[in-house]
């Protein structure tokens, strides 16, 4: 029985907290309250890396204030672009009992893109990502790939990752012990979206 609906920067917010992970000042990226308000989807002041970050897709893609960025960044990340492809594709599935959804980048072939943009970059940035279990859901369409297509504004990289052999485990283990602080914390969640009221595809796993 399905009892969530979560997706993937929830997740990688989870993460951040679980881990305790921190900036370079020695400050939690997110603390307790922060990932309520995360849940609860209380609005956040977009950050200029974000901004940038949101400029530099639509460039990529569109070519609407390309001028803005290196033309050769942009060359060299559409070379790894495949020749047809579609946008903000929407994905979902059944995660044990959590149905996990979202929007791919882009896919085209066999397989999808995540488009990264980051202040440094040191591989593999994007081996615990949460938007991985895309492939979940992307296999009933026979794409088996995703690709994290990075730049740090420098240079451009490239993490792919095969549903035969990436290694899910981690990743599920989280998403776990998420639907477990969801329920520790259930009376502070004032927006209930995050509990699921319908139906979705049978369970996968």
């Amino acid at each position: 029985m399905l009892r969530y609906r979560i997706y993937p920067s929830l997740l990688q917010s989870f993460s951040l907290f679980h881990h305790e992970a921190r900036n370079s000042e020695g400050d939690l990226y997110v603390s307790e309250q922060e990932l309520i308000d995360r849940i609860n989807r209380v609005p956040r002041p977009q950050t200029e890396a974000q901004l940038r970050g949101v400029n530099f897709e639509t460039a990529l893609v569109t070519g609407k204030g390309e001028e803005a960025f290196s033309a050769d960044i942009i060359r060299q990340m559409r070379s790894h672009l495949p020749f047809r492809y579609k946008t903000q594709f929407y994905v979902r599935t059944a995660i044990r009992h959590v149905e996990f959804y979202g929007l791919v980048d882009i896919v085209g072939g066999n397989r999808a893109i995540d488009i990264k943009t980051t202040a440094s970059y040191q591989p593999p940035k994007f081996a615990h990502h949460f938007q991985t279990l895309y492939l979940l859901g992307l296999r009933q369409w026979n794409i088996r790939q995703l690709d994290y297509l990075i730049t740090d504004f420098q240079n451009v990289y490239l993490e792919t990752y095969h549903y035969d052999s990436y290694d899910f485990q981690p990743l599920l283990d989280e998403l776990e012990l998420f639907t477990d602080f969801l329920e520790k914390h259930r009376p502070q969640i004032k927006d209930k979206k995050i509990f699921h009221h319908a139906g979705v595809q049978t369970s996968l796993f």
